[in-house]
């Protein structure tokens, strides 16, 4: 006999504050994850040190991006 047993976070019980800004948010977090991954290619294969500087500053800002999304996502849940 198998039981499945399912650790993941329970269901909320009450709809989001405001759904149409949460959606908006996970997207920002997903377009900007894959384009800080995109970032990190480039900068592995560039040899210029301002090019790299570039990249990863650019890479900075969008993970200053994600934490506001993802703050703005706890207080809207």
């Amino acid at each position: 006999m198998l039981v499945s047993v399912r650790l993941g976070m329970p269901g909320r019980l009450l709809p989001s504050e405001d759904p149409i800004a949460e959606s908006v948010l996970e997207w920002t977090i997903t377009r900007d994850s894959r384009d800080i991954r995109q970032l990190m290619v480039w900068m592995e294969e560039s040899e210029g040190r301002k090019e790299r500087a570039i990249f990863m500053s650019r890479a900075l800002d969008l993970m200053d991006e994600i934490q506001y999304a993802l703050t703005r996502l706890d207080e809207l849940r």
